[in-house]
């Protein structure tokens, strides 16, 4: 037996102790139901953590909804709709600054005004949208093309069940995306002889796909939040809100995430799982998935009975060291175990390991925000040993709303050590072309790109000159 085993279970012992005792602080006089916002406070006044509940729940991954009716309720806005009214701005958007007139507010306001309809009547709220990214290398492997194109449309509902007594939130989330590339189908990461993926848009299968389906449910008050489905579980762990959306962030799937996590860290999968916010300030996230090399275009059940599992855990804390509510944050720390190696299948190929990352995210003001994270993995189950990575944002550039920049910097090391280690750095600025579209104009330089799972390194450096452009409905 090895000792991983022994290690793995002591890890789950601690994380559900450290679950019961969250569970049990959690404050045990209800919220009142006409004011559900007001809770017990228990941090001491003056602390430099945040005094906002909905500011950590928002942290935490937690999402009620709050300005959308429930679907069982008598919240509704009693109104006509006129669903060929003009509607010139993306509903989850609202007002940006074009600066070019917009072809689409015309085609696309049917589609927003069933939007905003279903949001105030049904309880749904909508996120549909269309990305396309080209990339082009100063190098590739011989024979492998040096240019590589994603194209990605997105249709995600999240219908608000109820909430019961203001308290206990249920709601239901889908989400497919359908996928193609051109003109060949190699993520231009593999071309030059890395295996960091170098667009985050890139799927990897081809055609529609469901990628999230899940049901949450609010307890205690919204305290606690549990749910089940398929998930990604960097919607619960190392989430950073300056590199967590390649549509509009950073594309490099080392800032997206991280590339030194266990296996199926990225992946869509079966799982469940809680979200903690024990007092204001501080969270803790627990989730258990069925990892695979697989990527399923359904629920993924296929892979229940393959025996191979992954837990991970994130704790912390949400601060407010400046005192500026606007510019709150983030500080945490997690582990995770598994028995499923990058490559495994099944159990006759498991592989025990851990993991750990520490993550720091701060916004210095409202608009500006720098972030840093180190992970590390044991090499037997990871593809990457070691990544670190930091950066820079801003939104709202020159005033205008919706554009932005953003700069990151990061390593990567391999479990083999004559790899040596490979560098990312990636700069983009986000541009509002229209009332509808975005442009974004992105640059990765990469040094010395490496391929763990072939044992390759390629010891040159390589520029990959980017465009993006985000179509919102």
């Amino acid at each position: 037996m090895r000792v991983e085993r022994t290690g793995k279970r002591a890890v789950v012992a601690v994380a559900g102790a450290l679950l019961a005792v969250l569970v049990l602080t959690v404050p045990a006089r209800a919220q009142s139901p006409n004011n559900p916002g007001q809770s017990l406070q228990l941090k001491p006044q003056g602390s430099w953590l945040t005094d906002s509940l909905d500011l950590t729940r928002s942290f935490a991954g937690m999402d009620l909804m709050k300005s959308t009716p429930t679907l069982f309720g008598s919240d509704k806005v009693k109104k006509d709709y006129n669903f060929f009214e003009f509607q010139p701005n993306a509903v989850p958007w609202g007002p940006v600054n074009g600066i070019l007139p917009d072809p689409c507010g015309p085609l696309f306001s049917p589609v927003r005004n069933v939007e905003i309809a279903s949001q105030e009547q049904l309880g749904m709220r909508w996120d549909i949208y269309n990305v396309t990214v080209y990339q082009m290398a100063s190098a590739s492997l011989a024979g492998d093309s040096r240019d590589e194109g994603a194209n990605r449309f997105n249709l995600r509902a999240d219908l608000k069940l109820w909430d019961f007594g203001g308290g206990a939130m249920g709601r239901i989330t889908a989400q497919m995306r359908q996928s193609n590339s051109f003109p060949t189908q190699t993520e231009l990461g593999t071309a030059i002889g890395s295996d960091i993926t170098l667009n985050s848009n890139f799927t990897g299968l081809y055609g529609t796909k469901l990628v999230r389906v899940r049901y949450e449910q609010g307890l205690l008050d919204n305290h606690v939040m549990g749910f089940v489905g398929k998930i990604n579980p960097n919607d619960y762990l190392l989430n950073n809100p300056f590199a967590g959306d390649e549509t509009t962030q950073f594309m490099a799937s080392i800032f997206d995430g991280s590339d030194a996590a266990q296996s199926g860290f990225q992946g869509y999968l079966l799982g469940t799982g809680a979200m903690v916010v024990p007092v204001e300030g501080i969270y803790a996230n627990f989730l258990v998935t069925n990892p695979s090399t697989a990527s399923y275009r359904g629920l993924g059940t296929q892979g229940l009975g393959s025996g191979l599992w992954y837990f991970g855990s994130e704790v912390g804390l949400i601060t407010d060291l400046f005192g500026d509510k606007d510019a709150p944050g983030k500080y945490s720390f997690g582990f995770s175990t598994t028995n499923a190696a990058y490559t495994s299948t099944s159990l006759a190929d498991q592989e025990f390991g851990n993991g750990f990352w520490v993550m720091g995210t701060e916004y210095l003001t409202q608009d500006i925000g720098v972030w840093a994270q180190f992970t590390y993995c044991d090499p037997d189950v990871a593809l990457y040993k070691t990544e670190f990575t930091m950066g820079l944002s801003m939104d709202e550039c020159f005033g205008r709303k919706r554009d932005g920049f953003g700069v990151a910097w990061g390593y990567t090391t391999a479990g083999e050590s004559s790899l040596g280690v490979q560098t990312v750095t990636e700069i983009y600025y986000r541009l509002q072309l229209t009332d509808s579209i975005q442009i974004t104009p992105d640059i990765q330089i990469i040094t010395n790109p490496n391929d763990p799972i072939g044992g390759t390194s390629q010891g040159n450096n390589v520029f990959v000159f980017g465009i993006r452009a985000l179509v919102h409905f």
